[in-house]
C-alpha cells in the first residue's frame, strides 16, 4: 500500500520533487500536494517577465494539469495549510478537514520583506513576490504611474525593469553602495548600473528609505539625506524571509529557516523542508538550483537510497533587467588568488575569473554568458586548469580548439 507523502507549497521546489520523485519512487507514495496560491505551479524566476509583457503568464507554468494527473498526484491549490500536528501525522487545512500524512515535505518559500518604516501602510505600497502582485503591478504599470521601487537585488531590477518597459516611470533606491552587492563585485555591478539606466530607470545608490509620505494613499518617498521623489507607488523588493511559521508553531526547529540535515529532515521524525524555507548547515540559500539540488536528494532519501546534500556552490545565472549576469564561486577573491579580467563597457560585457591554488574558484560574467555553465563546471569539479589557463578567459570554444590543435 502507498504511503501518504503531502508536500506543502506548490512553487519550483515542490515541482521538481514530484518530478524526481516520479523518476526513483513511482508508486511508492500517495501524493498530495498543498498550495496556497491559486493556479499550478510556475517559473518564478519569469514573472519580470510577465511583468514586462515579454511572456504570457500561462507560458510559466512548469508543467500542466494533465502532467500532475498521469503521476497521480492530488493537487489542491488556493489552499492554505495552517497547522501540522506532529502526534497524529495530521495536516490542517484552512476551511477544510486535515489530510494524513506518512512523510511531510515543507516547501513553502519565503515571504518578501516590508520596511518598517512610517508610511509603509499607504494604499499604494506594494511587494514583488508572486504572479497576484504581478497583476497588481501591471494595473499600475499600465496607468502611467510613478513607482519607487526599494531594493538593488535581483527582486528590485526585475520588478523595475518590468514596471519601466509596462510603461511605469521608475526609480529604483537601494541601500548600499552597488547593485547586487551578494552576487557582483564593484566593476561589474557598475557596468549593471549603467546597462539599466540605459532602460530609462534611475538607480539612486546609498539610499536609505526614511518615511513614505501621503494622507490616505502614497504621494512621495522621503530618503535619510532629506532628497523626496514624487511616487504614487512604493514597491518593495528589499528581500525575502523563510516562510517559517507553519514549521516553527508545529514546534520544529527553526533558526533563520526550517533546520535540516543532510537528508533535508527537520527536528521531528519524517518531516522533511527544502528549498527557500530551508536552512542547512547554517545556510538559507534562496535560490533555484540548490533547492533543485536538495529535491533530487530527498527523493532518492524517500525511496530508500543512499543519498546525502552536503550544499551548493552558489551560482546566479540569470537575466536581470533585460542583462545576462552570472556569478558563482569566490567571485571577490580570497587572500591568496588572483583575478583575470576582460572589460568592454561599450560593448556591455565584463569577465572576471578568480584562480587560486591552480583552480578556478571564482567567476563574475556581464552580457556575454556563453560559457557561464563550463566556468560552473570547472569550480564545482576543481579541476586543476594549468592546461587551460591562457585561454580559459576567451571561453570554451577557444580551449578546446587549442587543444584540437
Amino acid at each position: 500500500m502507498s504511503e501518504p507523502l503531502v508536500i506543502v507549497g506548490n512553487g519550483m521546489a515542490a515541482a521538481r520533487l514530484v518530478d524526481e520523485l516520479a523518476k526513483s519512487a513511482l508508486g511508492r507514495h500517495a501524493i498530495a500536494v498543498i498550495g496556497e496560491e491559486p493556479r499550478l505551479a510556475y517559473n518564478r524566476v519569469l514573472l519580470s517577465s510577465v511583468l514586462a509583457g515579454e511572456t504570457a503568464s500561462h507560458e510559466i507554468e512548469l508543467k500542466p494539469a494533465q502532467w500532475w494527473r498521469d503521476r497521480g498526484v492530488t493537487l489542491k491549490y488556493g489552499a492554505l495549510a495552517t497547522e501540522i500536528d506532529v502526534g497524529r501525522r495530521e495536516l490542517k487545512i484552512e476551511g477544510e478537514e486535515s489530510v494524513e500524512f506518512s512523510r511531510l515535505v515543507l516547501a513553502t518559500g519565503s515571504t518578501p520583506l516590508r520596511l518598517n518604516v512610517p508610511g509603509a501602510e499607504l494604499a499604494g505600497v506594494h511587494t514583488f513576490r508572486d504572479s497576484r502582485d504581478v497583476d497588481l503591478l501591471l494595473t499600475l504599470a499600465a496607468q502611467r504611474k510613478r513607482v519607487v521601487v526599494v531594493g538593488g537585488g535581483l527582486l528590485g531590477l526585475e520588478a523595475a525593469y518590468g514596471l519601466a518597459k509596462a510603461g511605469a516611470t521608475v526609480t529604483l533606491v537601494h541601500l548600499m553602495d552597488r547593485l547586487m552587492e551578494r552576487q557582483l563585485d564593484p566593476a561589474a555591478a557598475l557596468l549593471l548600473k549603467t546597462l539599466v539606466e540605459r532602460k530609462s530607470i534611475a538607480v539612486l545608490l546609498n539610499a536609505n528609505t526614511a518615511r513614505i509620505h501621503g494622507t490616505t494613499h502614497v504621494e512621495s518617498v522621503e530618503l535619510a539625506d532629506g532628497r523626496q521623489i514624487e511616487a504614487e507607488a512604493v514597491i518593495f523588493a528589499a528581500g525575502i524571509r523563510p516562510n517559517v511559521m507553519l514549521a516553527k508553531e508545529a514546534g520544529l526547529s527553526v533558526s533563520r529557516g526550517i533546520v535540516v540535515d543532510d537528508h533535508l529532515q527537520t527536528s521531528a521524525d519524517g518531516i522533511f523542508a527544502l528549498g527557500e524555507c530551508a536552512e542547512h548547515r547554517g545556510i538559507c540559500y534562496g535560490l533555484v538550483e540548490p533547492a533543485y539540488q536538495q529535491a533530487r536528494v530527498l527523493a532518492r532519501h524517500l525511496a530508500g537510497k543512499s543519498a546525502a546534500y552536503a550544499g551548493s556552490v552558489v551560482a546566479t545565472n540569470l537575466k536581470v533587467s533585460g542583462v545576462a549576469v552570472f556569478s558563482a564561486g569566490d567571485f571577490m577573491g580570497a587572500d591568496g588568488s588572483e583575478s583575470m579580467l576582460l572589460s568592454d563597457h561599450r560593448r556591455g560585457t565584463y569577465k572576471k575569473l578568480v584562480v587560486a591554488d591552480g583552480r578556478l574558484t571564482g567567476a563574475v560574467l556581464i552580457g556575454d554568458t556563453a560559457d557561464a555553465l563550463w566556468y560552473l563546471e570547472l569550480i564545482r569539479g576543481r579541476e586543476p586548469i594549468a592546461r587551460i589557463r591562457k585561454e580559459m578567459m576567451f571561453g570554451r570554444a577557444l580551449v578546446l580548439g587549442a587543444r584540437a590543435a
